[in-house]
């Protein structure tokens, strides 16, 4: 599974990379680091992952893919 979260601020996305880097996931800055995507994920350890990230960073998701599910 792949998941790509985008923001406006480059500050904000590199805090976030790092907080993924620390994790030990693997991630790429994307669309001149205004986008992280996260690679090879399972099911349980995106869904896991998605729910301490949110938390961590105090944020709602805003919608989900439908294709996701």
């Amino acid at each position: 599974m792949t998941i790509s979260i985008k923001m406006n601020n480059p500050y904000l996305i590199n805090h976030i990379r790092n907080y993924f880097y620390n994790k030990h996931v693997q991630a790429m800055l994307c669309n001149n680091e205004t986008e992280l995507t996260l690679f090879n994920l399972d099911r349980s350890e995106a869904d896991f992952l998605m729910t301490a990230f949110t938390k961590h960073f105090h944020l709602n998701p805003v919608m989900q893919h439908p294709l996701a599910a």
